[in-house]
C-alpha cells in the first residue's frame, strides 16, 4: 500500500454565533483544511489542520510511502493521524490498535473558551453542561478579575463540574500569583492551574507549589530527547522533582505523546491531551486517549466550537466522557455535504475595532487589540488582574471620535491611558 496522492481542502468553518465574535476578538481563524491521503488500494486517509493549507513541501514527505512507514511518527499530527487512519482502514480495526494496549473505552474531554466576562464565562459553563461535558479549560487574562470570573462559574456549574485557567504566565511571577491563586483555591470548582507563571521560573513554581493546593499543570510532556545529551528536557526535570500534578499534551507527535505515556505512567502523573479540531481531529485524540496510560485529565479539542464538525455522526459524550469510535482507522466518515457547504463560505468582514481595559475607579486604557494588552499588561505596563477588571470591544461605530482613538492607536505599540 502507497499514499499516491494527497488532496487538499480548504474549508472556511464559523464557529457557533453566540462566541463568533468572541472568538474572532481572540483571533481565533476560520480558516481550515482537510487533507484526504488517496493510496493505490483505493483508501482513504483523513487529516485536518485549523488555518490555511500546510506547505507542500510538508506534504511531499508523505507521497509513495507506506503509512506503515510514519508508526510512531515525528511528523505534524495533523498529517500522520491520516496515515494511522489508512493503517486501521487497511487492517479495520481501531487506530488505537496500532498505538498500544486499550486502557479506555470512554476518554475524558473538556469544553473550550478564551477568557470571557463573568457573564458569558457562566453562560459557557451552562452550555458545556447541558451538551454532556464536565470539564473547563479558560483561558485567563489580565484584562479580566479572574476571581469575578470563576465565582460566577461556580454559581452557573452543576456540582460535579471542574475548571481549569490556562494563564499562559500571565500571573509573572510569585509576588503576583500568590494572592490571587490564594483566592481561586476557595472556589470549589477550580480544579486546576495551568502555567501559572512562566515555566523557565523552577524555583517560583516551587514556592507556588508549597503555598497553594490547586494542581499546577505544565504546558509540554517532552521527556525524550535524540541522541546522548547533556541537558534532559524541562519536563522530564520537574516531573523527576514533583514540581508539577499533570501536563498537557499539546498538538505533540505521535512519538512524542506515546513515550510520555510512559514516562508519565511510571511518575503516576495525569496529562491532558489538547489537539484542536473538528470531529476528525477528535476522533484522533480519542484513538490516542484510548492507549495513554494517564489520560484522564478532559482533554481539549474545541471541536463543539464549530458550527458544524464535518463528521457524519457526532461523538457521543456522557458526563464528560467521549465515546473512542469502534469502527476502522480513526472510526469516522467526512460529511461530504459539509465539505462541499463550506468550501464556499465567504470570509466573514467585521468592522474596525480596538480594546479597551476597563479598571476600578471608571479608569478606562485603550489597546490596539486583546492579543497588546495581553502582550504589555504581562510587561507591566498597565495593572494586570485588578478586581473588577474586564475588557470591552469598542468597534467603529462611524464616529470621529473613533477614528481619533483608532488612529492614535496604530502609532505607538502602546495604551492610551485616556479617552
Amino acid at each position: 500500500m502507497k499514499i499516491t496522492d494527497i488532496e487538499v481542502i480548504p474549508l472556511r468553518i464559523p464557529y457557533e454565533e453566540r462566541i463568533r465574535k468572541a472568538f474572532y476578538h481572540f483571533a481565533m481563524t476560520e480558516a481550515h483544511t482537510v487533507y484526504k491521503f488517496q493510496t493505490d488500494t483505493g483508501l482513504i486517509g483523513l487529516g485536518e489542520n485549523v488555518g490555511t493549507p500546510f506547505d507542500q513541501d510538508l506534504l511531499d514527505p508523505y507521497l509513495g510511502t507506506n503509512p506503515f512507514d510514519h508508526v510512531m511518527g515525528t511528523g505534524l499530527f495533523n498529517l500522520d493521524m491520516a496515515c494511522y487512519d489508512l493503517m486501521g482502514k487497511h487492517l479495520g480495526i481501531p487506530a488505537w490498535k496500532v498505538m498500544g494496549q486499550q486502557r479506555r473505552e470512554w476518554v475524558s474531554m473538556g469544553w473550550w473558551m478564551p477568557c470571557m466576562s463573568p457573564e458569558d464565562s457562566a453562560a459557557e459553563i451552562e452550555v458545556a453542561a447541558e451538551r454532556g461535558y464536565r470539564g473547563l479549560k479558560c483561558k485567563a487574562r489580565a484584562f479580566y478579575d479572574v476571581v469575578e470570573c470563576a465565582r460566577a462559574m461556580q454559581e452557573a456549574a452543576p456540582v460535579d463540574f471542574r475548571v481549569e485557567f490556562d494563564f499562559n504566565g500571565a500571573l509573572i511571577n510569585v509576588e503576583k500569583a500568590l494572592p490571587i491563586l490564594r483566592e481561586l483555591e476557595n472556589i470549589p470548582v477550580v480544579k486546576g492551574i495551568e502555567e501559572p507563571i512562566f515555566a523557565h521560573d523552577i524555583e517560583g513554581w516551587r514556592r507556588l507549589h508549597n503555598e497553594v493546593r490547586i494542581p499546577f499543570y505544565l504546558h509540554g510532556v517532552g521527556t525524550v530527547l535524540d541522541g546522548p545529551v547533556r541537558q534532559p528536557s524541562g519536563p522530564w526535570n520537574g516531573l523527576r522533582a514533583g514540581d508539577f500534578d499533570g501536563a498537557l499534551c499539546s498538538h505533540e507527535n505521535v512519538r512524542n505523546a506515546l513515550a510520555a505515556s510512559w514516562a508519565f505512567a511510571a511518575a503516576n502523573t495525569p496529562i491532558l491531551l489538547q489537539y484542536v479540531g473538528t470531529g476528525i481531529t477528535a476522533a484522533f485524540a480519542c484513538q490516542l486517549g484510548a492507549v495513554m496510560h494517564t489520560a484522564t485529565l478532559p482533554g481539549v479539542t474545541a471541536s463543539h466550537s464549530y458550527e458544524d464538525d464535518l463528521i457524519v455522526d457526532a461523538h457521543p459524550v456522557q458526563r464528560g466522557f467521549m465515546k473512542v469510535p469502534e469502527g476502522p482507522g480513526l472510526g469516522v466518515e467526512l460529511d461530504e455535504d459539509a465539505v462541499a457547504r463550506y468550501r464556499d463560505t465567504p470570509e466573514m468582514k467585521w468592522p474596525r475595532h480596538y480594546s479597551v481595559v476597563k479598571l476600578p475607579g471608571g479608569v478606562e486604557h485603550c489597546y490596539q487589540s486583546l492579543q497588546q494588552a495581553e502582550r504589555l499588561m504581562k510587561l507591566g505596563v498597565d495593572e494586570s488582574f485588578a478586581p473588577g477588571a474586564r475588557l470591552e470591544e469598542c468597534e467603529d461605530d462611524g464616529s470621529e471620535a473613533f477614528d481619533r482613538i483608532w488612529a492614535a492607536l496604530q502609532e505607538k505599540d502602546g495604551p492610551i491611558w485616556e479617552t
